[in-house]
């Protein structure tokens, strides 16, 4: 009885250790994902000192994306740039 008691509790340890690690490996992904979103941003002129962006007529909805707005040039949060893009001076 003492030995199943034992085998028990050593596969729910490893089963939740295992758990942990998967929640982990998941919450890693959606910091890429934001990391991403930033390189975008300073790969489409953001990074270039402030005077000339990629900017998108309409938008998508995202979380923790960033886009610029031909409309009025203004950086726009949460969203994905989509459809036609042009180069506006901030």
């Amino acid at each position: 009885m003492n030995k199943k008691f034992f085998a028990i509790l050593i596969v729910a340890v490893a089963a939740m250790f295992a758990g942990y690690n998967i929640y982990q490996s998941q919450r890693t992904v959606a910091m890429s994902d934001l990391a991403l979103a930033n390189v975008e941003a300073l790969a489409s002129g953001e990074g270039d000192g402030g005077n000339s962006v990629t900017c998108y007529s309409s938008s998508q909805s995202k979380s923790g994306a960033t886009y610029y707005d031909c409309g009025n040039c203004s950086k726009q949060f949460n969203s994905k740039g989509v459809g036609s893009s042009s180069t506006c001076k901030t």
